[in-house]
């Protein structure tokens, strides 16, 4: 229940905060500071955060790209997250599908 609640908090602050960027080939996201950035040092809460990031985020961007008349695809999702102790980041990638529910084929 505290990983869940982790993995909302550092994703809702990220969402408000408007931190996630939108490059040419995939949306990239980097956590620098927070209480829980220690939780994050492991690859799979990462992971989990960057699919909790792609589903909360999916209708978001669909609904810019419905304004602006842009077709949206789905691209790749990037999440990097610093190790204070080693003074590294850990960089963990997703891909998701465009729909929620949907299965993307290699």
């Amino acid at each position: 229940m505290t990983l869940h609640r982790c993995i909302i908090r550092q994703g809702s602050s990220l969402l408000e905060k408007s931190t996630i960027r939108t490059l040419r080939t995939f949306k990239f996201c980097a956590i620098k500071e927070g209480p829980d950035l220690r939780v994050f040092a492991h690859p799979s809460t990462l992971s989990r955060l960057a699919l909790w990031l792609m589903d909360a985020s999916r209708d978001r961007w669909a609904e810019k790209n419905a304004r602006t008349g842009k077709a949206g695809k789905a691209l790749p999702f990037v999440v990097a997250s610093l190790n204070e102790d080693k003074g590294t980041y850990l960089v963990v990638g997703v891909t998701g599908a465009p729909e929620f529910g949907d299965v993307r084929k290699k």
